[in-house]
């Protein structure tokens, strides 16, 4: 209940839930609403109200029906379904489709923490860490792989596949266990010898093809590389197998970051020197997108500002929603009560500077809320896209370049606005706006909440050849969001980012200047 908007009803299913492993009113709603219903619910692009006049009307169950039924038209049938919604709903078949089945990168993570936290207990645990994809901090993850250190395994199989979020045992065995999860996620647990700690993570690492290319070094240098060990070839040798590290620089290479091990060049570049020293979670000074409940944040300003300066931050930016998206009912007069507030607090904070802005919204035509008089009196604003999604390609890239050359803009949110596997990104020349955000000035916004991570990785690469400067931010709306950054971090080392790339790495005067845009 210490939670902010956590009261004692909240409280008491929570504490249901974790005594029983369900809440009773949740059960029996769900009796009210019919199964397929909730299946079709799941699908993006099909709220409560569609799925039940699908359900009703077509008697559709699920999203094959719902594909056999847009492929023979009976959608336009039904009052409030035109083309374009069989379109739009088609679109959300098809992403659904594409996520495979794959998990959000924050769903994992937490899953993979959880379940090392009760393997870490037993004593033949010597060492004990997440591979794969989860290491390399892919936007989803498929299976999660767990590696062990140990000596005798037996313990830690009984104990995994007997775990209470097991579902299935796909196998249970002395090297390799599987299970399946509750949320319906594959885990695999693979434990080595201590010895081999450093290959076998190697190996379960890389993506297939970064291990492809060090594992050709390795023959072309008359080794062998395995999960075991890096060996010679011929007489099968042993040479060193117990660190990463030992492994890389025994090829020639400096240690690579996890996040970096996608083949994207990375080899090439470490083999030549330029591997990028890419940025650190420490050496963010800030973040620079946040709201408070004057909007729609759940945490007080008192209370985000509190949590910010226990993270050790340098300087810390309110960025309230604006009067244009008209559901947040700000106006002129709450924004200047809020600034006048953040001056007082600034006399009342030694260690951290707080700066005031807003997060402004690109109109259809790339203008944003308020005018230059009132804008000018902003220390940063985040400019970002809340609707018309759905414009042509010509149309968003005019809207997002005419929004960075307004001075007053200084970072593009989110800017694709997708949510992982619900919204797709809008469409626009990427060329175009990475060429305009460097001409201007304007930086590109690495969004760190897990359902967004956007810019994406592949993205951050391609502006950062443009000469593009990046903030990542949480765009937190409560104290627990703004945990988020290292997701953004992680990414931003996937896009091959370093600390001169990304502004609140900067110090305050550095970052001050970039903010001033030329004015």
């Amino acid at each position: 209940m210490e939670i902010p908007t956590v009261g004692r009803s909240i409280a008491e299913k929570v504490h249901e839930y974790l005594q029983s492993g369900g809440i009773e009113e949740l059960e029996i709603l769900r009796t009210q609403i019919p199964e397929g219903v909730r299946l079709l619910m799941s699908i993006p692009g099909v709220g409560p109200k569609k799925a039940m006049v699908l359900y009703e009307e077509l008697g559709i169950h699920d999203a094959g029906e719902l594909r056999d039924a847009i492929a023979d038209h009976k959608l336009a049938l039904l009052k409030g379904f035109g083309e374009k919604t069989e379109q739009n709903i088609l679109k959300g078949l098809e992403m659904m489709a594409s996520s495979g089945g794959r998990s959000l990168l924050g769903a994992a993570l937490d899953l993979a923490e959880s379940l090392i936290g009760e393997l870490s207990g037993l004593k033949e645990v010597a060492r004990i860490t997440y591979a794969g994809s989860l290491r390399r901090m892919c936007e989803t993850i498929g299976d999660i792989d767990l590696l062990v250190a140990g000596y005798d395994s037996e313990p830690m199989m009984d104990l995994f596949v007997s775990l209470p979020l097991v579902a299935q045992v796909l196998a249970h065995g002395e090297t390799k266990s599987s299970i399946v999860t509750s949320s319906g996620i594959q885990v695999d647990l693979r434990v080595v010898q201590p010895a081999v700690w450093g290959a076998a993570l190697q190996y379960f690492t890389g993506s297939k093809a970064h291990n492809v290319k060090v594992r050709e070094m390795a023959v072309r240098k008359g080794l062998k590389l395995s999960e075991y060990g890096l060996f010679e070839a011929k007489s099968g040798k042993l040479i060193v197998a117990e660190t990463e590290e030992e492994v890389y620089e025994r090829l020639g290479l400096p240690w690579i970051p996890a996040t970096m091990r996608e083949d994207r060049g990375e080899v090439a570049a470490a083999l030549r020197g330029e591997l990028p020293g890419v940025l650190m979670s420490e050496q963010l000074r800030g973040d620079l997108h946040t709201h408070t409940d004057l909007t729609d944040g759940l945490g007080s300003l008192e209370d985000m500002l509190a949590t910010a300066r226990d993270m050790n931050y340098s300087y810390y930016a309110v960025t309230d929603h604006a009067p244009d998206l008209a559901m947040h009912r700000m106006t002129d007069a709450k924004m200047l009560t809020q600034r006048k507030r953040i001056a007082a607090l600034r006399k009342e904070e030694p260690h951290m500077t707080i700066l005031h802005g807003s997060e402004l919204n690109i109109g259809p035509t790339g203008d944003v809320d308020w005018g230059e008089d009132f804008l000018s009196g902003f220390d940063i604003t985040i400019a970002s896209i809340h609707s018309h999604f759905r414009q042509s390609k010509e149309d968003m890239t005019r809207r997002l370049v005419s929004a960075m050359e307004n001075p007053y803009v200084n970072v593009i949110g989110h800017p694709t606005g997708r949510l992982i596997g619900k919204r797709e990104p809008v469409d626009f020349d990427f060329d175009e706006v990475f060429t305009a955000a460097a001409r201007t000035g304007t930086a590109m916004e690495i969004n760190a909440h897990p359902d967004r991570l956007d810019l994406r990785d592949e993205h951050i690469l391609w502006a950062r050849r443009r000469g593009v400067k990046f903030a990542i931010n949480t765009d937190a709306h409560s104290t627990i969001n703004l945990g988020y950054m290292h997701f953004g971090v992680a990414t931003a080392q996937r896009g091959w980012l370093t600390q001169d790339d990304v502004i609140n790495a900067w110090p305050l005067a550095k970052l001050q200047r970039f903010l001033r845009k030329g004015r």
